[in-house]
């Protein structure tokens, strides 16, 4: 007979798990598994939402608007072809790669396009940044997604569009969306979820394309344009606002992007990107946001 001390030897068993994505990188190693408190530590860092008994009611009235532009400070890296390894009669310009677009930074003012920046928590939310139920169109064509960058809510739909002569694997982990979308065809997604940060949106058949897609509960969101502007209309005023700056080559955590605003004494930055601010009743702020090349992975 088994002693009890055997038995549970018998049932204790240690579980590893491997995880492989099936999107169009190659297998990637993850390195040490975390522990469950450093897991924590990162979802709470990471986290858009603070915990409920935390989150503090309406206290302003009113609504303000914060515009402004995010500028590298310096000469950016000159930007290198991706690596294109397949189908190049399509996915090349006569041989001839498309240049990279981990970081666009606009010649003349220095501006940083594709900076994410949104509200991390919202206590009222105007009629102006209600959820949308339109369909946003995210198109792929010569081997590229067109939009890099895409933001939208929860509650619109987005359509998965291939323009191209050649079939594409389009696969966004953080929505469990694995699907081939054929030649000229489409596919819609529902958003049904907020997310945290921006999910990376991969190409299983083409190695080097990559996007990414942020979605959130309202509208208080931005991406910045080729000249690294943005607007953010009609938020909370009267009340501490927190914006997480985001960037794909932020270098602190989540990709966030640290950032001085000389302009602006009232801005205040935390270590993992994230901007404090308070807005008056119809005040329109301007801030200038300049980015070191220490805030960013180049």
């Amino acid at each position: 007979m088994k002693s009890l001390g055997s038995t549970f030897w018998f049932f204790a068993v240690a579980v590893t798990v491997v995880g492989m994505f099936s999107g169009c990188e190659n297998r990637v190693d993850l390195g040490p598994i975390a522990d469950a408190g450093t897991a924590k530590s990162i979802r709470d860092a990471l986290s858009s939402k603070a915990p409920a008994a935390e989150k503090k009611a309406a206290v302003g009235a009113g609504w303000g608007t914060i515009r402004g532009q995010f500028v590298f400070d310096g000469d950016p890296p000159a930007r290198a072809p991706y690596a294109v390894n397949k189908e190049p009669e399509i996915c090349t310009d006569h041989g001839k790669a498309p240049l990279q677009e981990t970081l666009l930074v606009d010649p003349a003012t220095k501006g940083i396009k594709n900076v994410v920046v949104y509200l991390r928590d919202a206590s009222r939310v105007n009629d102006s940044a209600k959820p949308k139920s339109d369909s946003v169109v995210f198109d792929q064509k010569e081997c590229l997604f067109l939009t890099h960058v895409a933001a939208l809510t929860v509650g619109q739909s987005l359509e998965v569009k291939n323009s191209d002569p050649t079939g594409h694997n389009t696969n966004i982990p953080g929505m469990s969306f694995n699907q081939l979308i054929a030649t000229g065809g489409s596919v819609p997604i529902k958003i049904q979820k907020e997310s945290t940060v921006p999910m990376p949106v991969n190409c299983s058949i083409h190695p080097w394309m990559r996007a990414w897609l942020l979605t959130r509960k309202d509208g208080y969101f931005a991406v910045t344009d080729d000249k690294g502007n943005f607007e953010i209309a009609n938020l909370p005023a009267g009340e501490p606002l927190e914006f997480q700056v985001w960037h794909e080559s932020g270098a602190a955590a989540g990709q966030g992007v640290v950032g001085t605003s000389p302009g602006a004494a009232d801005v205040k930055w935390t270590n993992r990107g994230r901007m404090e601010l308070q807005l008056k009743p119809d005040e329109q702020k301007e801030v200038k946001v300049v980015v070191p090349a220490k805030a960013l992975h180049l």
